[in-house]
């Protein structure tokens, strides 16, 4: 085995681990959306990623720290745009737009 061989194998054993990461962590964002809409009577609609960056050396050695647009109704008619931050599986933040409600 040559040493091209090792970092195409590190490279691709990276973006899997990047990859099943990034699926994890909108699985858990999904969860909050939907509960965060139980909890303020809203319909959930949809989420959407809109941005990941990735932190070296802070609290731990990696760490994924992700934007996501949710888009719910209050109303059941229209849409409304909220941003949820998360860092690695943790909440961290959401804020909402004013919506209609009934």
């Amino acid at each position: 085995m040559q040493l091209i061989d090792i970092v195409i194998l590190i490279g691709l054993f990276l973006v899997g681990f990047q990859f099943w990461q990034l699926r994890k962590q909108t699985e858990a964002a999904l969860a909050y959306a939907n509960n965060y809409c139980e909890q303020n009577n809203l319909q959930f609609i949809s989420l959407a990623r809109k941005q990941t960056k990735i932190k070296l050396f802070k609290k731990k050695l990696i760490e994924w720290q992700s934007e996501f647009e949710i888009e719910f109704s209050g109303n059941g008619e229209d849409s409304s745009l909220g941003f949820m931050q998360l860092q690695d599986m943790r909440l961290v933040n959401i804020t909402t737009q004013a919506y209609p409600i009934n």
